[in-house]
């Protein structure tokens, strides 16, 4: 488990190491229309996930060091990962995803982020963490906003969804900034 479960005034989430029979849960959660296109991509209906798409999926976050499964009120709704770490830099690039609309606008996300957080400047010892996101991904952005991250620069044109070009945002949070925001002096 990463770091102490934080609650929010209805649901408990934590950060855990994927383990064999999330597949199963992450299949049947499926693929929203809506979080699929958040992320730049399209697709036409809410399928069940398949089987082996679901064991691709566990088996890239077992293999990752620095990925965990998110859970809410102990089931599985998400993962998040520390992609690109590079401790010459003490860099790092966060991806985060929720897999279900139901899980979407309760604080579940930002929770899991500001878990992350924890490790990524404590024990890791993280100087930044950075993260692209979608300019249209409205609800993403008010959240990393909320978590700190600060918009640093935009790539013009550089994701295509469908038939159009959309703007991917830049936006990052140093360790110092976190420091700040939970009331420690810089260091």
């Amino acid at each position: 488990m990463l770091g102490p479960r934080i609650s929010g005034p209805k649901i408990e989430v934590r950060l855990r190491r994927p383990v064999p029979k999330d597949a199963l849960t992450r299949a049947a959660l499926g693929a929203s229309a809506e979080i699929v296109r958040m992320y730049g991509s399209l697709i036409d209906s809410q399928p069940v996930l398949g089987k082996d798409e679901a064991n691709c999926w566990l088996r890239a976050l077992l293999k990752h060091p620095h990925a965990w499964v998110i859970e809410a009120d102990g089931a599985l709704v998400g993962d998040v990962r520390l992609n690109d770490l590079n401790p010459d830099d003490r860099r790092a690039r966060l991806a985060i995803g929720l897999f279900h609309p139901r899980h979407l606008g309760q604080g579940i996300g930002r929770t899991a982020i500001q878990l992350l957080l924890e490790k990524a400047f404590g024990p890791l010892g993280l100087n930044r963490v950075d993260l692209r996101v979608l300019a249209y991904n409205r609800r993403a952005i008010r959240c990393y906003e909320a978590c700190g991250f600060v918009r640093e620069g935009v790539e013009r044109q550089s994701a295509r969804v469908g038939d159009a070009w959309h703007d991917d945002w830049i936006m990052a949070i140093l360790a110092h900034e976190y420091r700040e925001r939970l009331g420690h002096s810089p260091g």
